[in-house]
Formats: structure tokens, sequence, C-alpha cells
């Protein structure tokens, strides 16, 4: 009998030390070294996962886009990715949801011109050479500015550039400007090396920035993830409380200036969400991409299944403004 109840309680103790394995497992994220990304980056550098009974293991990319592709590949589990890369990803696969927003700002994507081209106005651009990160967000605001200001984007030589490479470009003079988001427009804008001028920033485009997920990973893992998420919230409220603090974790993590670091935290609103106007935006930008055939031939995806609040729900209810 003795025996009957200590072979029981062994297999209760392995049992309960798999399913703690299975719990540890380490979560793989994809995070673009944007400012924006500074919930995740403090999470990492104050332990806020481990808090939570997480090991997260994080990769470093330019962009979202390329976060997602990472994801694609199976290289991560999930990545932080602006509105507009997920659009541009859905006509690829659908095989993600994006579970939450973590922070929004005005003033990622800026417009910048080299002094000595002559730019002052977007009708200027007509038949100059802009450098633009394709597929993302800047493509989307550049093709609006022009549009905005009654010009056709097929009359301005778009030239396909990587962000980090945005500085180079201008500085050879490979383009007279470049339509990039931040931190290579601050870059771009300030160095001595670029006598460079700021035409426009987003302005009104609000940018999002949010965490997507693939699908099996959601599936399999859902704890896991509101886990994630509940450090992510932490992880903002240690941003409104010690701005300073997430100043200098800002200025070692991406390798920035304190001055841009603070310039960039003043514009960047950092909280949970998850609402309608996510999915208004990326249909926008999804119609936008089939006009002018960016994406010709494909329809765009039904949003609304592309995202999954039941995990943010389950954290933080009130943050949640769609319907169940």
């Amino acid at each position: 009998m003795r025996f009957a109840l200590n072979t029981r309680r062994l297999l209760a103790l392995l049992v309960a030390g798999l399913a703690g394995s299975v719990a540890a497992a380490p979560l793989t994220v994809a995070v673009s070294r944007s400012p924006h990304s500074l919930p995740v980056l403090v999470a990492l550098s104050e332990g806020l996962f481990e808090a939570e009974g997480l090991t997260v293991k994080a990769i470093e990319a330019p962009s979202g886009r390329r976060c997602l592709k990472l994801m694609a590949e199976g290289q991560a589990d999930l990545g932080t990715a602006a509105d507009t890369a997920i659009a541009f990803e859905s006509f690829e696969r659908t095989d993600f949801s994006v579970i939450a927003t973590f922070s929004s700002t005005s003033s990622d994507v800026e417009l910048v011109t080299r002094r000595s081209a002559g730019i002052k106005a977007a009708r200027d651009l007509v038949g100059k050479r802009v450098g633009v990160v394709k597929g993302t967000s800047a493509q989307y605001f550049l093709d609006t500015f022009l549009l905005n200001n009654d010009v056709d984007p097929k009359n301005v030589l778009q030239v396909a550039i990587q962000p980090e490479g945005a500085l180079d470009a201008m500085a050879a003079g490979q383009v007279d400007a470049v339509a990039v988001f931040q931190p290579f427009a601050y870059a771009a804008a300030h160095s001595p090396r670029v006598d460079g001028v700021v035409l426009s920033e987003s302005g009104d485009y609000k940018q999002t920035f949010n965490l997507v997920v693939q699908t099996s990973v959601l599936k399999a893992r859902r704890p896991d993830l509101e886990r994630f998420l509940k450090a992510i919230h932490r992880a903002n409220e240690f941003i409104h409380a010690q701005p300073r603090r997430a100043e200098a974790i800002f200025v070692n993590r991406l390798g920035v200036e304190p001055g841009f670091a603070r310039w960039s935290m003043q514009r960047t609103h950092a909280e949970l969400s998850l609402d309608e106007a996510l999915l208004r935006t990326l249909q926008s930008q999804a119609n936008w991409a089939v006009r002018e055939g960016y994406a010709a031939g494909r329809k765009p995806a039904d949003y609304r299944t592309l995202v999954d609040a039941a995990p943010l729900r389950a954290v933080l209810p009130n943050a949640v403004g769609l319907p169940r």
C-alpha cells in the first residue's frame, strides 16, 4: 500500500515537473530596433518577464517587417511590428495574430532631405530620388504625403533602401531625400555627414506598434502569452513612473543619444490596447497597397480574423475595445 502511495506521489511529482518544464520553455521574440519597442526592452532589462515566470529570448531586427520575416522563418514565436508592416505581411500569409498594441506615436516617420537638393515643398520632389523602406510605414507615409499635396507618387523616383542604410545613402549622394522611421530619421536629420532638413513628419498619421504571434504559438502557449502581456503592462508602468531609468535603458539598448531618447519618449504613448481603430488602419493601408499596385491581383485579408483579443482581455479587460 505504502509502495503504491509512494509511486503515485512520484508520478505526480514527475507530471508537475514536466508541466513546469513546458511552462518554462523559452519564448523567442523578434524585437524591432525602434524606440517604440521600449516597453519590450524595459521588460527584458528589468527582469519583468522572469518575474512572471517566463524565459524570453530576444532577436533584434532593424524593422517590424524583418521581425515578421523571422517569425515566418520559424526563428521567432512572436514579434513587434508597426501596423503597415502587418498589412503588407497579410498579403503573403495569415498564420499570425495581433494580440495587442503596446505603443503609439505620430512622430515615427520623417521625410528628410539634403539641403543642397533644394527641396522645400512636396512639389519639389517630382523627378527626385527618395530613399524609402518598401512595404513599411515609411512607404505608406511617403505616398500619403505626396497624394495629400497633389503629387503623383509615380512622378517621384522611389529608391529601395534598408533603414540602417538611410544615412549612408544620403551622405553618398545616392538619394536626394529619405522617408524613414526612427531612429534612422533622426540620425539622417542630425548627422554632420548630411546637411539634413526635415520636410515633413507623420503628423496626423497615428502609428501603432503591436505584438504579433504565430498562430501555432497562440494555440499552444496562451497562458505564457498572457504572462508576456502582464510583463509588458508592468514595463509601461515603469516607463511612466521612472522615465529617467527608462531613458537609460533606451540609450543603452539602442545605442542612441540621450537627446533623441528624450525626444522620442515625449512623443510616444506606451499603453496596452486593442480596438477598432487598428482594424480600420490595417484595412485602409491594405486598400492603399492594392490601389497603388503594391499588392496587385491580391485581396486584403479580413483583419477581424487576424486579431485575437482573448489574451489581452484576460489580463486587462478594459484595454480591449473590440466586440467578443
